[in-house]
C-alpha cells in the first residue's frame, strides 16, 4: 500500500532527533502542564472550602482516575498501532484501528458512566471503610460530586481515545488545542460556579463538578467532530465501516490491554492506600489528596513525554530505525529528568509554600510536611519509569510492565504501608512505601529497556 508522505513526513523522515522528539514532545508536554496547572487551580479553589472539600473531591477523583486507566487500553493501543501502521506508510490500516478504538471506546464508557452513576454511594462508602466514625459530610460531598462528573465520562474519555490516534499519527499539537479548550471551561465555570459569581449561585463542591462535567462533554464532542474533518491528521468519514472488527479489536487489546491493567493497578492500589490513610482521620484524608494531587502534577510532564516516547518509538520501528527508536526514548528521558527535577527542588527545598497552595489549615499542612519532601526524591524515578515506560509501550512491550507494576503496588509496596503504618509511622508510612517502590520500579523498567529495546519482535510477538 502506497504511503502517505503528508502524514509521515511528520516523524520518519526528519533528519534532526532533538528537533524531532521537541516536535513531538514540546506540544503533549505541554498539554499535560496545562492539565497540571488547572488541576492546581481546581485544587486551590476547592481547599478554600475546608479540609472536608478537599478529602471529598480527592476520594472522588481517585474512582474517576480508575476509570481513566480502564480506557488507557483502547488509547495506547491506539497510539501503538497508528503509529506504527503510519511508520510503514499503512494508512489506510491505521484508519481501521482508529475506527476500531473509537467505538470500543464509546461502548465502553457508557456502560462505565451507567454503573458509577448507579453506585456512586457504594463506592464512596466502600472507600471510607476504614474510618473509626463514617464523616457523613465528606460522604455526602464525595457522593454529589462523583455522581455529577459520572455523566461526561463518556466524551471525556472518547477524547483521551482521540488524542491517542492524533497522537499515534504524530499530531500532539492538536490534543494540545483540546486540553487548552477544556481546562480553560473548566477554571471559569469553578471560579463562577465554586464561590457564586454576579447570578450564578455559589454551589461549591457541586459547582466544581458541574464544571469539569461540562468541560469534559464540550471538548469531547469537539474531538469526535474534528476527527471527520480534514484537519484531522487521520480523518475519517462517517460513510466508513464501523462495525466491530475483531481481528483489530485483539491487537489493540493485546498492547493496550496490559498498559490499561498497569494503570488500573496504580489507581486501584491508590484506593486502597486511601482505605488505609482513613483510618486515621478527615485531616490525614485531606493531607493525603494534597499529596496525591501533587504527585500526579508533578507525575503529568513525565506522561507527556511518555506520550512522545510511545509515538516516537512505534514510528521509528515501523520505519526500522531501531538507533533513532532507542536514541529518541533516551532524549525523552533527559528532558523528562531536567523538568522533573526542578519540581522535586521546590518539594525539597519549600514544602510549606507549596502545601499553603493547596489548604490554610496547619495541622494539614504540618501532616503532609515530611511526605511531600520524599515525593521530592522520588522524581528521578518518575521520570524513569514515565519516559522509558512509554519506549516499551511503544515497542509493544506492556506485559511486562504491567506485571511488575502489579506486583509492585499490590505486593511490595503495600505489605511495606501496612508495616510502616502499624509501627505508628501513620501518613509518612504511606509515602515512604511509595518513594521505596518507585525507586526499585525504575530501575528494573531502566534495565529492561536497555536490554530488550533490540529484540522488538520477539516482545511484541
Amino acid at each position: 500500500m502506497a504511503s502517505s508522505p503528508e502524514v509521515t513526513e511528520r516523524i520518519v523522515q526528519t533528519t534532526n532527533l532533538k528537533r524531532t522528539v521537541l516536535t513531538i514532545a514540546g506540544p503533549a508536554v505541554l498539554r499535560t502542564f496545562l492539565n497540571m496547572v488547572v488541576q492546581m487551580v481546581d485544587m486551590i479553589m476547592i481547599g478554600g472550602l475546608g479540609a472536608a472539600a478537599v478529602a471529598a473531591v480527592g476520594v472522588s477523583n481517585q474512582f474517576f482516575f480508575l476509570t481513566v486507566s480502564a480506557v488507557q487500553a483502547f488509547s495506547m493501543g491506539a497510539t501503538t498501532l497508528v503509529a506504527q501502521n503510519i511508520g510503514a506508510g499503512e494508512v489506510e490500516r491505521a484508519k481501521t484501528v482508529a475506527r476500531q478504538a473509537l467505538v470500543g471506546t464509546i461502548l465502553i464508557t457508557f456502560l462505565f458512566s451507567i454503573f458509577i452513576f448507579a453506585f456512586t454511594e457504594q463506592m464512596i462508602k466502600l472507600m471510607l471503610l476504614a474510618m473509626e466514625e463514617l464523616d457523613q459530610e465528606v460522604l455526602g460531598l464525595s457522593t454529589s460530586y462523583l455522581r455529577i462528573i459520572s455523566t461526561s465520562i463518556m466524551f471525556r474519555f472518547t477524547m483521551i481515545a482521540i488524542n491517542g490516534i492524533f497522537q499515534g499519527a504524530g499530531d500532539s499539537r492538536t490534543p494540545l488545542y483540546f486540553m487548552i479548550l477544556t481546562n480553560l471551561l473548566n477554571v471559569i465555570g469553578n471560579y463562577l460556579l465554586i464561590f457564586g459569581i454576579g447570578f450564578f449561585p455559589a454551589l461549591g463542591v457541586q459547582g466544581a463538578a458541574i464544571a469539569t462535567a461540562a468541560s469534559g462533554i464540550i471538548g469531547g464532542t469537539v474531538a469526535f467532530i474534528l476527527l471527520f474533518t480534514k484537519y484531522s491528521p487521520l480523518p475519517l468519514s462517517m460513510r466508513d465501516d464501523f462495525r466491530f472488527d475483531f481481528t483489530i479489536l485483539r491487537r489493540i487489546f493485546k498492547i493496550g490491554v496490559p498498559a490499561a491493567l498497569e494503570q488500573v493497578s496504580i489507581q486501584g492500589s491508590q484506593i486502597v492506600y486511601t482505605m488505609i490513610v482513613a483510618s486515621l482521620g478527615t485531616l490525614a484524608i485531606a493531607a493525603h489528596q494534597i499529596l496525591h494531587l501533587t504527585f500526579i502534577i508533578t507525575h503529568l510532564p513525565g506522561i507527556g513525554f511518555a506520550v512522545a516516547a510511545n509515538a516516537l518509538v512505534g514510528q521509528f520501528l515501523g520505519a526500522e530505525k531501531r538507533q533513532w527508536a532507542f536514541e529518541s526514548a533516551m532524549l525523552t528521558l533527559r528532558y523528562a529528568l531536567f523538568i522533573m527535577l526542578g519540581a522535586g527542588i521546590c518539594y525539597l527545598f519549600v514544602p510549606e509554600l507549596v502545601l499553603s497552595l493547596f489548604t490554610r489549615e496547619a495541622k494539614v499542612i504540618a501532616l503532609a510536611r515530611f511526605s511531600l519532601v520524599l515525593l521530592a526524591f522520588a522524581q528521578p524515578g518518575i521520570a524513569v519509569i514515565s519516559a522509558l515506560g512509554g519506549g516499551l509501550r511503544g515497542a509493544g512491550d506492556t506485559r511486562w510492565i504491567m506485571l511488575l507494576t502489579f506486583l509492585n503496588m499490590f505486593g511490595l509496596r503495600l505489605a511495606i504501608t501496612l508495616l510502616l503504618v502499624l509501627l505508628g509511622f501513620g501518613l509518612n508510612g504511606v509515602w515512604m512505601a511509595m518513594l521505596l517502590e518507585i525507586l526499585i520500579r525504575a530501575a528494573l523498567i531502566y534495565r529492561r529497556f536497555l536490554i530488550r529495546i533490540w529484540d522488538v519482535e520477539r516482545l511484541s510477538g
